[in-house]
């Protein structure tokens, strides 16, 4: 009798979301043979990793930097041949405090920050120092961040450098943020340096970030990956065929399994056909949003890549000086900052027109560097999340989600199940990994 080979067809998967989860994801399964469709809501791939055209240059949306220790990033950018493109410079670190600008990189720069005392400049590196070493991190989600950090700082250390950070960027959560959330933050920016003596190394793709997100869409579709923009999920349906997802005008089906890599209050809406309690368990944890300002200036604000601040006259709590980390190529000589401010969605601040927070944010801008005049200010651009931060206080371990859902063949991808890590291009790229080789 002779032999029938029968080639079946492979499972087909739907990945919603073309952030740089969903979008790892897609690529992961594609790699691994099976048949993947991406839907993304927006217009472009790379959710808060995306960019714009300014003038026929790729710039960033939200800032994005790369540490040492970043190594899902770095091993997926071998993996697409966009290594070379990846650059290490030693950064600066500032703090504008008290009208003052201090260099805050080194050991040398901590001796020299007259805010503080001796004894807490020393409480404070001996701190870097213990959370760069430090790996068990699960008694430190019950502690708030305060109580920590006043036990390891001290109070004027506390209400110097963090409280203004937390307080800026949580508003009146800031004093029920887990030391976890916090202790991550020093951590991965500890583990970018060399030695403690030195000033920490941070990277950036040739490009920005479009570089990755690029590299990753052309590989997916190299392995017959299918992406659909424009196309808002607003429906999943389970049928004996498996799932069908419904767009505003089309239907998408049969698909075998589902992976949902959009904000959870988003999913939730999606979730709620197909299982009421659980859409209300993703409803149940807490976002703010931010407004990131992108000013092209024709000179410097400072010479620092991050400026943290602490003065009355500024609403947020730092500038991000993007060129100074990752200077424009082809002699063009605009720099480019951020200026970030979170905030709950209700606040005045979300609503604000451009033309209002190109005024506003200016003025503070002006308060660090008073040289700068109104003509040193050559474009403005302004970009809202309303998700960008899940509020990770006390306790937040117990309400992190598995991957797989409820449903049967559906699964969760979201930068809430990093925690305490917290959304980095490194971190979602590797999650998606692991739910790719775990389950798929």
């Amino acid at each position: 009798m002779e032999n029938t080979l029968v080639n079946h067809a492979p499972e087909r998967i739907a990945v919603i979301g073309g952030g740089i989860s969903g979008l790892s994801a897609a690529y992961f399964a594609a790699k691994k043979g099976f048949s993947v469709e991406l839907f993304e809501s927006a217009a472009q791939l790379g959710g808060l990793a995306s960019s714009f055209d300014w003038n026929g240059l790729a710039i960033e949306k939200f800032y994005h930097f790369i540490c040492w220790g970043d190594r899902e990033l770095i091993d997926l950018a071998n993996e697409l041949g966009i290594s070379s493109r990846i650059r290490f410079r030693t950064t600066q670190t500032a703090m504008f405090c008290q009208g003052r600008y201090f260099p805050f990189s080194s050991p040398l720069d901590l001796i020299r920050f007259s805010p503080l005392s001796f004894f807490s400049r020393l409480r404070f590196g001996l701190n870097i120092i213990n959370s760069k070493y430090r790996q068990e991190w699960e008694p430190l989600d019950r502690i708030p961040a305060k109580e920590w950090l006043i036990q390891k700082l001290g109070k004027k250390a506390y209400a110097t450098i963090w409280q203004p950070l937390l307080k800026i960027k949580f508003g009146s959560f800031y004093d029920q943020i887990s030391a976890a959330w916090v202790w991550h933050r020093i951590h991965r920016i500890a583990t970018s340096r060399e030695s403690f003596f030195s000033k920490e190394k941070m990277g950036c793709f040739s490009g920005g970030t479009q570089t990755l997100i690029d590299a990753l869409e052309n590989r997916f579709k190299s392995l017959r990956g299918e992406i659909h923009l424009n196309s808002e999920i607003i429906k999943i349906e389970q049928n004996k065929n498996g799932y069908a997802l419904t767009t505003g005008s089309k239907q998408f089906s049969p698909f075998n399994r589902i992976i949902i890599a959009i904000p959870l209050p988003q999913a939730a809406t999606i979730f709620q056909g197909l299982d009421s309690s659980y859409s209300r368990t993703l409803s149940s944890i807490d976002y703010i949003g931010v407004v990131c300002g992108v000013f092209k200036l024709r000179n410097n604000v400072t010479d620092a890549f991050w400026l943290n601040i602490n003065d009355p006259q500024i609403a947020v709590n730092g500038f991000i000086e993007y060129t100074n980390l990752n200077p424009f190529e082809d002699a063009v000589s605009e720099k480019i900052i951020y200026v970030p401010y979170y905030m709950p969605l209700n606040d005045k601040w979300y609503s604000l027109d451009q033309e209002s927070l190109m005024r506003e944010f200016y003025k503070m801008i002006q308060v660090v560097n008073p040289n700068l005049r109104a003509g040193d200010l050559v474009a403005f651009r302004a970009f809202r999340s309303p998700y960008a931060q899940a509020i990770c206080t006390t306790g937040f371990k117990e309400k992190i989600l598995p991957h797989k859902t409820p449903i049967e063949n559906v699964y969760l991808l979201d930068a809430t199940q990093l925690y305490p890590t917290d959304r980095v291009l490194s971190a979602l790229i590797g999650q998606a990994s692991k739910l790719i080789n775990e389950y798929f």
